[in-house]
């Protein structure tokens, strides 16, 4: 009884491995192609950074100035219809600098550093020039930086998706024909990664003038996809 239950076993084995060959053996060979693509469109949304640097002998003069300057500065976002979750606190900082006489001996006398720094988003973007001209009246004493974005990518990530797919299939034919096959079925995508280029412009020292005296381009915002695509051969 055992021998023949071994037999059987044996058997069954030897079955599957034939059908494990057969099946290896009618496989279609495949061809992989990764492919890149890239969708723009116009920003509608902007970043801005401003900042407020105080500087005093008394600490709390140093504090209440820069405190006052920034609710000045706050009060300017809210008069242009700026939604509160449309700004945020990105630094603040507080250092002491010892003070040193001309030979460069210490006097024991201090000056207290605060700075200040806010992150703005602008939705209307007509109102850039304006917001920083009165922003700096106000009392804001740097301008870091300007990035313009969009406010919603999924549009523009489908589309970049599309364009690395064609890219990636033109890639694949391309190959195929090379050896004298052609593209069946795709097998498998994978999707890879998402690279935004926001157009950024430098604003360092923006203000002090007229609206019409902050000369700033937008430019396009910019969203890059890579896949890797594989298709069945067909001979």
């Amino acid at each position: 009884m055992k021998t023949k239950l071994f037999i059987l076993v044996i058997v069954v084995m030897l079955l599957l491995a034939s059908c494990n060959n057969a099946a290896e053996s009618t496989t279609s060979p495949t061809l992989s192609a990764s492919g890149t693509g890239t969708a723009s469109t116009d920003p509608d949304v902007v970043d801005i950074q401003l900042g407020v640097d105080t500087v005093d002998a008394e600490i709390a003069v140093a504090v209440d100035q820069n405190a006052n300057n920034m609710d000045e500065i706050m009060a300017v976002f809210g008069g242009m219809g700026v939604d509160e979750k449309d700004i945020q606190t990105t630094n603040y900082n507080l250092w002491v600098e010892e003070v040193y006489d001309p030979s460069g001996q210490p006097t024991g006398e201090k000056r207290y550093h605060v700075s200040n720094t806010v992150s703005v988003r602008l939705r209307d973007l007509t109102k850039i020039g304006i917001l920083i001209e009165e922003a700096t009246s106000a009392g804001a004493t740097n301008v870091f930086g300007i990035s313009f974005s969009v406010a919603d990518t999924t549009e523009l990530e489908q589309a970049a998706l599309e364009n690395a797919i064609e890219n990636a299939q033109g890639k694949a034919e391309w190959m195929a024909s090379t050896m004298d096959s052609s593209l069946g079925p795709v097998v498998k995508v994978i999707e890879g990664s998402f690279v935004s280029q926001p157009m950024m412009v430098a604003a360092e020292g923006i203000g002090g003038g007229a609206a019409e005296s902050v000369p700033i381009s937008q430019g396009q915002f910019s969203i890059t996809a890579q896949v890797q695509v594989m298709y069945e051969m067909l001979p």
